[in-house]
């Protein structure tokens, strides 16, 4: 559904969270308008042949010179057209360039101005470079994850504090700014950072800490240092995961498996081990895929561990519409999703002249091939 059909975003993000919120905002019917470099300003940066596909979709991108006179004017312009703008430069950078906040407020009263950075606008990080690790190791994400073998925090495979942390709560925040100024007619400047978003996912554990004083204790059963709780290899290689945090999945995963006797040491801390060891052993007696099926359905709190390429073709996401397979591949996707616009004709609707348009595509202010979706960084930005 296009519920946010009528609402136009102007971004100015390249990757990361900022560009996740705008995705999700096109996918609900907001009209998109990415600005991103011309190709000239792209030196240095590795290009991906899906980046356009996925992180693009189903909006406008033009690309604008910014560090150019007339590139910033004609930005600033296409702000004020704005209901939302999105930025993910350092704090301050964007002001530097003439599209900052009390720039755009000027010439927009009421836009909705959301900045997404990894510390915030403010605060002894915030002029820190970092991607996705840095925001999940400063915030305990990593410490309280299982550890590797070495024991050393480990390293996780996808990037949970851009989408999770920065990409969603910058949307709650638009969205809850949009409403307020349905009531008030007054924007706002959001300061949302991607370590801020990355401690609600953290807060069982903080409270725990801020409640006990402990730095453990009841979280480690999410911690996989208790058996109901971890991962498992099973006969063929692949991996089982296990949630059976309360006591009446455990009795039922107990039960189905042939190991009755475990049921009453379930939270047990010094039987850890020893119930780690039996499970290891029992769930290597069969293939993943024969274990999902026999407990799945037992209320047992199963689930197996799926690779990249195994989701992009599961059953269950394919028939609630997540998954489109197209020519460059299996790509995670939805309904009603469009390809990237790569087209200045927006800029007409957006009130700029086609001569100006023209002329500015000649002296290099805008690039008439470029989509408005970057490339992917080599260094953190």
């Amino acid at each position: 559904m296009a519920f946010l059909a009528g609402v136009r975003i102007v971004d100015f993000s390249r990757h990361g969270p900022g560009a996740r919120a705008s995705r999700i905002f096109a996918d609900y019917g907001a009209e998109v308008v990415r600005i991103g470099r011309p190709r000239h300003r792209m030196a240095g940066e590795i290009d991906t042949p899906t980046n356009a596909y996925g992180g693009g979709r189903g909006m406008h991108g033009v690309a604008i010179d910014l560090q150019n006179d007339e590139g910033r004017a004609l930005a600033l312009r296409v702000a004020g057209t704005a209901d939302v703008v999105i930025e993910a430069f350092r704090p301050g950078v964007a002001a530097r360039l003439g599209v900052g906040y009390d720039a755009v407020r000027a010439v927009n009263p009421g836009v909705i101005y959301c900045s997404v950075t990894g510390y915030g606008q403010h605060g002894p990080r915030a002029a820190w470079v970092g991607h996705d690790l840095n925001f999940e190791a400063v915030t305990g994400l990593l410490d309280r994850t299982q550890r590797r073998h070495d024991d050393g925090p480990p390293v996780l495979g996808a990037t949970v504090a851009d989408g999770a942390g920065g990409g969603m709560h910058a949307v709650i925040a638009v969205l809850a700014a949009l409403l307020g100024r349905e009531r008030t007619g007054e924007g706002c400047h959001l300061d949302v950072a991607t370590t801020d978003g990355v401690l609600w996912l953290m807060a069982v554990q903080l409270e725990q800490h801020l409640d006990t004083g402990l730095d453990d204790g009841p979280v480690r059963l999410l911690s996989g240092d208790f058996a109901c709780y971890r991962t498992y290899a099973c006969r063929d290689g692949k991996w089982l995961s296990i949630g059976a945090l309360e006591y009446r999945f455990w009795r039922a995963l107990c039960n189905a498996i042939d190991l009755p006797h475990l049921v009453d040491e379930h939270e047990i801390d010094a039987r850890q081990p020893a119930l780690i060891e039996a499970l290891e052993r029992k769930f290597r007696e069969r293939d993943r895929d024969e274990w999902v099926r026999a407990l799945a359905s037992l209320d047992t709190c199963v689930a197996p561990v799926l690779s990249v390429a195994e989701v992009v073709c599961d059953p269950h996401l394919e028939q609630r519409g997540l998954i489109e397979d197209r020519t460059l591949g299996s790509l995670l996707a939805g309904s009603n999703r469009g390809d990237v616009v790569v087209s200045l004709d927006v800029l007409g609707e957006l009130g700029i002249p086609d001569d100006e348009r023209d002329r500015l595509v000649r002296v290099g202010v805008l690039d008439a091939a470029a989509d408005g979706v970057d490339a992917q960084p080599r260094s953190a930005s």
